[in-house]
């Protein structure tokens, strides 16, 4: 019986050796994620206030296309208040600048390309949001919680 107390330590020590704390075997991203181009939020314009709720979709320009393989599925991730926490919305989709809703910024970029990408939820009101850029489509980038800048903020 003795020898089992003197174990008993030892065995504690080599089952928390083994992770049987149940810690992620998988690294977290650490990088922010960088576009391949430049981006430029149109709508909402950056520091809007009194932005709808029911704000459907993000305006951008770009300084050239996104890379349209399958390997490269950009769209932006938006944070807000804790009740609403953070939303990824739709991968950009091509548009034209006569689509821009009224009330957009107008570009800075020479020679822009436009794109939008959707919310899939009604924004809660009277918040402040953050816009990130993100990469759906690369475990090592990622858009929040790395030091990544935020490309636009608003509130509504």
């Amino acid at each position: 019986m003795r020898r089992l107390l003197l174990l008993a330590p030892t065995l504690a020590l080599l089952l928390a050796a083994c992770n049987g704390g149940g810690g992620s075997s998988t690294p977290t991203p650490t990088t922010p994620c960088v576009a391949p181009v430049t981006v430029q939020v149109l709508y909402p314009q950056p520091g809007a206030t009194a932005v709808p709720s029911t704000l459907s979709a993000i305006y951008v320009a770009t300084s050239g296309a996104f890379p349209s393989d399958n390997n490269n599925a950009w769209d932006t991730v938006i944070v807000g208040p804790p009740a609403y926490g953070t939303q990824f919305t739709g991968q950009f989709s091509a548009t034209t600048a006569s689509a821009l809703p009224a009330g957009s910024a107008s570009p800075t970029i020479a020679n822009p390309q436009y794109y939008a990408t959707t919310l899939s939820s009604t924004l809660a009101t009277g918040s402040g949001y953050s816009v990130y850029i993100n990469n759906l489509n690369d475990a090592n980038c990622y858009a929040v919680g790395t030091g990544a800048s935020a490309i636009s903020n608003f509130s509504t």
